[in-house]
């Protein structure tokens, strides 16, 4: 290969040349990958524990959340029963359901206590009793 014909020789140095990239690439692309994979690896990991934990804790909190709510209600429900047992005075009083509903007569003078009583035992369906004073 004389300098005769130089145009022949250009393509075949560009060749040569990504010959080379390529044995470059080829030759560096698994260590590259060996590299980096491990990296990759441990972040998806990470990530993926990560998940993990924060969806146990979300399902944690989720269940405490459904109990703490089960016991408010209860708790609601338990107030309430023991409101609606509490006379005009804030006194407890031991009624069953379907029970009369008691009021003193010094109460029944008081319009509002007596429509009270009188509203609570239309609501519950039982009849008004007015008793004597302790």
């Amino acid at each position: 290969m004389g300098m005769t014909r130089p145009n022949h020789e250009e393509p075949e140095m560009a060749d040569e040349n990504d010959k080379q990239a390529e044995a470059l690439i080829a030759a560096l692309a698994p260590k590259i990958a060996e590299a980096i994979l491990p990296q990759i690896t441990e972040s998806v990991e990470t990530q993926i524990k990560g998940v993990v934990t924060k969806n146990d804790e979300l399902l944690d909190k989720l269940a405490k959340q459904k109990a703490d709510d089960n016991h408010s209600k209860l708790l609601a429900a338990a107030e309430s029963q023991y409101q609606a047992r509490l006379d005009g005075n804030g006194l407890y009083q031991g009624r069953k359901p379907g029970d009369s509903i008691k009021i003193k007569k010094s109460d029944a003078r008081s319009v509002s206590k007596y429509r009270e009583a009188k509203a609570l035992a239309e609501k519950e369906g039982v009849p008004l009793e007015i008793v004597a004073n302790d």
